[in-house]
């Protein structure tokens, strides 16, 4: 899917004495010259393939989006190969967002407009006009020092190095002067005056149709991996006026007595919101619990998420001759925020 760049309006030039605070060769220039001209420049992205390389992860996260005329994200694609679920394939539009969660063998239909602002995010990246706005914007503030290169030798790329002065970070775009963009961008975190890479963006495939497939996942998700449609039904319980600990403790709570009433519908729309059918096919003969017996602190458990919580208990469970033992779950792990429409919903997910 890699191909080279086409080749837009904008001139490398013009872009990097937008913000000329130095001498480019050895000619100094206002730091204002020309960013009226980079900024109202045409330079539609329609198209776009991306690759995040973060550093110590083996497998780069990989995006493809498409934009309408106005230059806002349309539909995306995305693959994470490392999360607090493990692997996710999502496809995204304004109306609907499908994640398939391949480690855990899970699909999730609902609307999240968290991944909208971010596939903004790295379409805008990509674009020499708007990161020279913003570039100048900031630099005007005087929260940034940018500095720029453009070699006489057109095979190499012109740069601008964003060094920020409150923040322990650094940023350097690579603009290809045959095709006049962004090839690439490089983010440093600034330690006692040391760089370190965190991650390197690349961009490639500039307004190469992507086939409309890619964008849903139906026809790619196993047949036997359930559909969990948040469009259609509320999951977890409300937080209400509980705090974020008291809230987790519940939701626990309510899902272990669940599965002492046999009632593996509600049990199901706190665990992830699953069906009634999965549920009794995950656990029914398999974990008969007859009473709860304590539950304990909540504990924060950051791998699983931003809000998020181990729920230590212990358990009354029988076995198939009726003797009945006490056991504590690995878990249960909990957390909010998955239904994005109703952010204050509580699931379990996962540790039974």
């Amino acid at each position: 899917m890699e191909s080279k760049p086409t080749k837009f309006a904008i001139v490398a030039v013009v872009v990097i004495t937008a913000v000329l605070s130095v001498s480019i060769f050895n000619e100094s220039a206002p730091t204002a010259f020309g960013i009226e001209q980079v900024i109202t420049d045409n330079n539609d992205v329609r198209y776009l393939h991306v690759k995040q390389f973060i550093a110590h992860q083996e497998l780069p996260n990989e995006f493809w989006i498409k934009s309408d005329e106005q230059g806002r994200v349309a539909k995306a694609r995305y693959y994470l190969p490392v999360t607090e679920d493990g692997v996710k394939l999502i496809t995204w539009t304004p109306e609907r967002t499908e994640i398939w969660f391949k480690t855990k063998r899970g699909f999730r239909i609902g609307k999240f407009k968290r991944a909208e602002e971010w596939m903004q995010s790295i379409l805008e990246q990509c674009q020499p006009k708007l990161v020279m706005k913003k570039l100048l914007e900031e630099q005007k503030a005087g929260v940034v020092d940018v500095n720029t290169s453009k070699p006489q030798n057109k095979q190499e790329p012109a740069t601008i190095i964003a060094t920020y002065k409150s923040k322990a970070k650094k940023e350097i775009y690579y603009i290809n002067q045959e095709t006049d963009l962004i090839t690439h961008i490089e983010f440093y975190s600034i330690e006692n005056g040391q760089d370190t890479l965190i991650s390197t963006t690349k961009f490639y495939d500039y307004n190469v149709p992507i086939d409309e497939k890619m964008f849903s996942l139906k026809d790619e998700v196993p047949k036997d991996i359930e559909a969990v449609n948040q469009l259609e039904q509320l999951i977890g319980i409300p937080q209400g006026g509980m705090t974020e600990k008291e809230a987790a403790a519940e939701t626990v709570r309510q899902f272990f007595q669940a599965m002492i009433d046999k009632d593996y519908k509600k049990a199901g729309q706190i665990y992830s919101g699953i069906s009634e059918e999965k549920m009794r096919e995950l656990f029914e003969g398999k974990l008969n619990v007859t009473a709860i017996i304590s539950i304990g602190a909540p504990m924060p458990s950051p791998q699983h998420g931003q809000h998020a919580f181990k729920v230590p208990c212990k358990l009354e469970v029988a076995d198939t001759n009726g003797n009945k033992t006490a056991w504590e779950p690995y878990g249960p792990f909990t957390r909010s925020g998955d239904d994005e429409v109703h952010p204050d919903r509580w699931i379990i997910v996962g540790g039974v």
